[in-house]
């Protein structure tokens, strides 16, 4: 895996993403997501794959959002 310098508290644009980021949607609901995988399908697209818990219950989800669309990067680790 992959290792990163920590990104400090605040907005990041989702296409700087690296997996192993924790983050919050802060324009979509709040939730928390650890960052698994970033691509960049360019056209202005990134797909990120998400692990997010609730309830006690992890689930990895894909998700597409515009370049430029900002994401908090959080403190908190989910595990």
């Amino acid at each position: 895996m992959e290792t990163h310098p920590a990104k400090a508290p605040g907005l990041v644009a989702v296409e700087a993403l690296r997996s192993g980021d924790p983050v919050v949607d802060v324009n979509g609901g709040g939730q928390h997501y650890t960052v698994l995988e970033a691509k960049d399908l360019g056209e202005g697209c990134v797909v990120l794959e998400l692990e997010s818990k609730a309830h006690d219950e992890l689930r990895v989800i894909e998700m597409t959002f515009p370049a430029g669309y900002q994401m908090e990067v959080s403190p908190r680790r989910l595990l």
